[in-house]
């Protein structure tokens, strides 16, 4: 691997989703670490989980009754972050509803991603219903928290979790961040 593959893109809030209450979500700097492909690549994957219909429409990763578990937030709006296709779920009111985007990424080495992270303040390696998750964040993981479900060596789902101050106290972003992606799993598992 080049020195660049492994030293950037790093998993980051890309497109804060509008809960600003204070601090500065960091966006991951695209410097093609990693391949890129307008395929995904899903076939690949050892935890048998495809991104593939998803593409193409990144807010019905999630099922509306899932949603409604987010509390106050404004309908899905799909765009483009970063890492790939998004949906955002900002919060009806940014200080009191907490704001969700998961984005689909394909062709950006997964491994390239985590070893971009793996020394944040926040860092966590595990496996939830057997597929595994990285959650992160660059500072305490109080008030934003990143997961990313890996689909496959280049294929992954990113959700940024962006808690509103009247809600960190019950819904802490990590936490948070792996309920929802247990969520995503269960989607993607049929």
């Amino acid at each position: 691997m080049t020195a660049l593959l492994t030293a950037v893109l790093a998993f980051g809030l890309t497109g804060c989703t509008g809960n600003t209450t204070g601090g500065t979500p960091t966006t991951p700097s695209d410097t093609g670490a990693g391949q890129t492909s307008s395929t995904p690549t899903s076939e690949e994957s050892s935890s048998g989980l495809s991104i593939t219909e998803y593409v193409s429409k990144p807010c019905d990763i999630l099922k509306p009754d899932q949603v409604a578990t987010f509390g106050s937030v404004k309908a899905g709006t799909p765009g483009t972050a970063v890492l790939g296709p998004s949906c955002k779920w900002d919060g009806q009111s940014p200080t009191k509803n907490t704001g969700y985007e998961v984005t689909v990424t394909t062709g950006k080495d997964f491994e390239a991603q985590v070893a971009g992270v793996k020394d944040r303040p926040v860092f966590e390696d595990k496996k939830i219903d057997g597929v595994r998750v990285i959650t992160t964040d660059g500072t305490d993981g109080k008030t934003y928290c990143l997961a990313s479900i890996q689909i496959s060596k280049t294929d992954s789902v990113t959700l940024q979790i962006a808690s509103a101050a009247a809600e960190r106290a019950t819904k802490k972003p990590c936490p948070e961040a792996e309920r929802v992606a247990q969520l995503i799993i269960t989607n993607l598992k049929g």
